[in-house]
């Protein structure tokens, strides 16, 4: 089954990083994955997005088909702006309510869910630099496009070691959280 999703954001807060995280997952599981990232010339604040594609099959096209993409997260209104137009009609996106604004067309749209990962990074696990691993957790939890602890496994390999105690504890707030929206 081919998956297309896209993170959202702004520069330096890691949604480059969860994608390559969830593209590495996807291949030791023995299938076809690709990420591609769309920055501007800052470092820091501009819009930022990473589409991963997952699929069974072999990829040729390795961009997100705009129109198609079947989730979206974003965790800034810079970044959810720019590329929510790509979300196919009925899809999944998951907002930073804090700093992500849908407007009400939006939600009749796609399914809208708003769950804080940023709060979630920094009161919960304590470190906001984890918030690209909450996010992650909540992607692959409500797409199923990849098995989970198989994930949460490639994710503490490339995670430095001295923040995987506390990247474990992000990945999992990630997956109840998701768990909670989606009851």
């Amino acid at each position: 089954m081919k998956y297309q999703l896209r993170f959202g954001g702004e520069g330096g807060q890691g949604v480059i990083t969860a994608g390559e995280i969830l593209a590495e997952a996807a291949i030791e599981e023995n299938r076809y994955a690709f990420k591609a990232s769309t920055y501007t010339s800052q470092v820091r604040g501009g819009p930022t997005k990473v589409d991963i594609i997952i699929d069974d099959k072999e990829i040729f096209f390795p961009y997100a088909i705009e129109g198609e993409v079947d989730f979206m997260l974003a965790t800034a209104d810079k970044g959810y702006q720019s590329f929510k137009s790509g979300v196919k009609p009925g899809g999944i996106i998951v907002v930073e309510p804090n700093l992500v604004y849908p407007e009400d067309s939006d939600y009749e749209k796609w399914k809208v869910f708003k769950i804080p990962i940023i709060t979630i990074a920094k009161d919960e696990v304590g470190n906001v630099a984890t918030q690209s691993v909450v996010a992650l957790a909540i992607a692959a939890y409500m797409t199923k496009c990849i098995d989970l602890s198989n994930l949460r496994k490639v994710m503490l390999e490339m995670v430095p070691a001295k923040t995987r105690e506390l990247n474990a504890k992000a990945y999992d707030l990630g997956v109840e959280y998701a768990t909670k929206a989606l009851a």
